[in-house]
């Protein structure tokens, strides 16, 4: 998909543009009626963007030009979108998509294995690294109920690194 679609679609104006469009096609003096802040010349410049981005197609009729939704952009920003859409990945309280964690037993974990560890809770990683609560003091296991913010933890690969910085147990997983 060509990425002039989403520049045409970057800007809240144009999303307007593009909901006024969805209803029935409109000039641009129409359009502009429902824009108190802005210019005709703005609105039209905003036409050519979405047009440019082939969001949007402008036909003549006499001496007024028309824009109309094209639909080819939507089905291809549809078929773009649909696999994120279709997306089941675990379940979480901060709104992102997390995939089942690949990790091969034994090779090094990496900062964004551990994070995808924590957040959907993976107990197959129990024992393999500690999470170390800043804002508490304490450490879990990654399967732990406890829910840190990201930006308050440490992760340590043994027990003893946490305990030797002054990390207590957590007392609901025990680690």
């Amino acid at each position: 998909m060509e990425k002039d679609i989403f520049k045409a679609l970057a800007d809240p104006a144009r999303r307007q543009i593009v909901d006024l469009l969805a209803k029935a096609p409109l000039n641009i003096n129409q359009i502009n009626e429902h824009f108190a802040d802005i210019s005709r010349q703005a609105v039209s410049k905003h036409l050519a963007v979405l047009e440019a981005g082939e969001v949007v197609k402008i036909y003549q009729a006499g001496r007024e030009r028309y824009g109309y939704l094209n639909k080819k952009a939507f089905h291809a920003l549809n078929e773009w979108l649909q696999p994120y859409l279709l997306y089941t990945g675990v379940q979480n309280e901060y709104e992102v998509f997390l995939h089942p964690t690949q990790h091969t037993p034994g090779a090094p974990l990496s900062y964004p294995v551990m994070l995808q560890a924590m957040l959907s809770k993976d107990a197959a990683f129990d024992g393999a690294f500690y999470i170390a609560v800043k804002t508490t003091g304490i450490f879990c296991k990654p399967s732990c109920h406890a829910r840190p913010k990201p930006e308050n933890v440490l992760f340590y690969t043994h027990r003893e690194d946490a305990l030797k910085n002054g990390y207590r147990s957590c007392k609901k997983c025990k680690p």
